[in-house]
């Protein structure tokens, strides 16, 4: 039976085979960084517009928006109707 392996091919698999293998580093910080991002995360959109949908009991749907920086809000029936509220309070 013939070998198919050149001497090349089995001369790079024993050098890697020889090689030290790496280990895995564990980050046991990973967590606690986690922790912290998710914190910064919620300091960053505790200012931002709010907006969001709402159903009422007779199946109509609206859309809601509350700014927290100036306390305004918006009750409005229809997705176009809330975008042109807001480009009334912050492009005009």
């Amino acid at each position: 039976m013939k070998n198919s392996m050149s001497s090349f091919e089995r001369e790079r698999l024993e050098f890697l085979y020889h090689q030290p293998t790496v280990e895995a580093k564990t980050d046991y910080l990973a967590p606690l960084k986690s922790i912290w991002q998710r914190f910064i995360n919620y300091l960053n959109t505790q200012n931002e517009l709010q907006v969001w949908q709402s159903s009422d009991r007779y199946g109509n749907t609206w859309w809601n928006a509350c700014d927290p920086r100036t306390g305004r809000t918006a009750k409005r029936s229809s997705e176009a109707e809330m975008r042109a509220w807001i480009e009334q309070q912050y492009y005009q």
